[in-house]
């Protein structure tokens, strides 16, 4: 049986950090999983042996970014339940930001024939009916349901470390459950679309006012960065993700899953076609290689992560 492996890594980018907020800035490290626990019942003893490992590594905190089942695994409120627990014996804090395997794959007869929506509102409920973050020693968080308008939305968070803006956001795989086609019904997807890019927009004007040295965003989707497809779910959130960024002189680091294999890339491109270098975007293991990414922030290093 494999075992699980904690990942270190830097991301090296050409941006030069600036002095920032009253904040003191002091290194720390946080784990990033995903796409975990997938296989049933196997995958449990081997999440539970990398929350261990994860514990004995001490970090600030471990981020999920979604994906607490396969595709094909019941949606039942005692499989969320069992997450739950399993979340709450991490022993430092943990951020979770939900997948699409976790709602709107819920309608297939293999998850339990569920209506996705339904679905979703119980891991609002489930997971984000407070302001702390899962874990054994909950963190406070800001959530975009505080915001007037977006009252749906708790699952949409941030908080500061160190100098450092983090946000989770609600996009997801399955082309963000964006329909296609004359027949498709898409309030739900337009309505998480606004939501999202609300979000992602105030993320960076709060990186800016607090003068942060970075900005750590965390979400499922693995994103198809291409505009010009009219079918893409991803569309609209990537052309404002290309906008903020290129309007944001620190560094920004992309944790997301999806695609279950461990890569670290810099997929946006400028209008132009060359590479913006201070986005980085990091997949997370997944499915068979239960895997914990573990990441270092350096304030004192100019490339930060």
């Amino acid at each position: 049986m494999k075992t699980s492996v904690l990942f270190l890594f830097t991301i090296v980018t050409s941006v030069i950090l600036s002095s920032c907020s009253t904040e003191e800035k002091t290194s720390f490290s946080f784990m990033a999983i995903g796409d975990v626990p997938y296989h049933l019942p196997e995958d449990f003893e081997r999440f539970d042996r990398m929350i261990t490992q994860i514990n004995e590594a001490k970090p600030a905190f471990t981020i999920h970014v979604g994906d607490i089942k396969s595709g094909s695994v019941p949606c039942s409120d005692e499989y969320y339940g069992k997450i739950k627990e399993y979340f709450d014996t991490f022993d430092e804090a943990l951020i979770y930001t939900p997948g699409d395997n976790e709602w709107t794959d819920c309608d297939r007869e293999s998850c339990g024939s569920y209506d996705p929506e339904e679905r979703l509102d119980k891991l609002r409920q489930l997971f984000f009916s407070n302001n702390f973050s899962q874990g054994h020693q909950p963190i406070e968080l800001s959530r975009q349901n505080k915001v007037e308008g977006f009252e749906k939305f708790p699952e949409n968070s941030t908080l500061q470390k160190s100098g450092v803006t983090f946000g989770t956001l609600h996009v997801i795989g399955s082309n963000n459950n964006f329909q296609s086609g004359e027949d498709a019904l898409n309030d739900e997807f337009y309505e998480r679309e606004l939501a999202n890019n609300f979000w992602l927009e105030s993320l960076f004007k709060t990186a800016k006012k607090n003068k942060s040295i970075g900005l750590v965003l965390v979400l499922h989707a693995g994103l198809n960065y291409n505009n010009k497809d009219e079918k893409n779910g991803h569309a609209s959130f990537v052309s404002l993700l290309r906008e903020q960024v290129q309007d944001f002189d620190q560094p920004v680091l992309l944790l997301y899953g999806d695609h279950h294999h461990f890569m670290m890339t810099k997929p946006l491109m400028d209008k132009t076609g060359k590479t913006i270098t201070n986005f980085t975007a990091v997949q997370v293991f997944g499915n068979h290689d239960i895997h914990s990414v573990k990441i270092e922030v350096a304030p004192e290093n100019p490339n930060l992560f």
